[in-house]
């Protein structure tokens, strides 16, 4: 009588159910990160926009600190009253708006009772970024703090 010997075989690879399954859940993660992508990439612009923007206006802020320079260097005392009329004609653009301003002791802004600060404020023009209610600007504050017989300012 002959024994009939099982053979043990091992099973090498993958079976086709396998290989139907990774390939549908690969499908499905692959859509959706598409998706997700896409939105990304559709609303991209918007930083382009917003880092155009600002430095455009870091521009024309770097413009009236070196005309605030050259003022205070010839004459404090109209120097502030110089960049007010400069803005009035349209020098710096229309994103531009000058106002004098004072500070009480706890640092709140005030009616002005001098022409000592100028509050100088850049809005910009581009698309409001989504976390950020309207759009963002710059501001500063110009002092007519000088006197004629300070050293003259330099910028580096």
């Amino acid at each position: 009588m002959k024994y009939l010997k099982s053979k043990n075989i091992d099973s090498k690879g993958f079976t086709l159910v396998e290989i139907i399954v990774t390939l549908v859940a690969a499908g499905i993660l692959g859509a959706i990160f598409i998706h997700f992508m896409g939105t990304a990439l559709n609303a991209s612009w918007n930083a382009v926009e917003i880092v155009r923007d600002e430095a455009g206006g870091e521009g024309v802020m770097e413009e009236i600190i070196a005309d605030y320079v050259a003022e205070m260097n010839s004459d404090p005392n109209i120097a502030l009253g110089n960049l007010v009329t400069n803005n009035t004609n349209g020098k710096y653009g229309p994103n531009v708006t000058m106002a004098y301003t004072e500070f009480d002791a706890f640092g709140d802004e005030t009616a002005p009772t001098s022409n000592d600060n100028l509050k100088v404020v850049f809005q910009a023009t581009g698309p409001a970024a989504p976390a950020i209610t309207g759009r963002y600007s710059l501001t500063m504050i110009l002092t007519n703090s000088r006197t004629t017989d300070d050293d003259q300012i330099v910028l580096y």
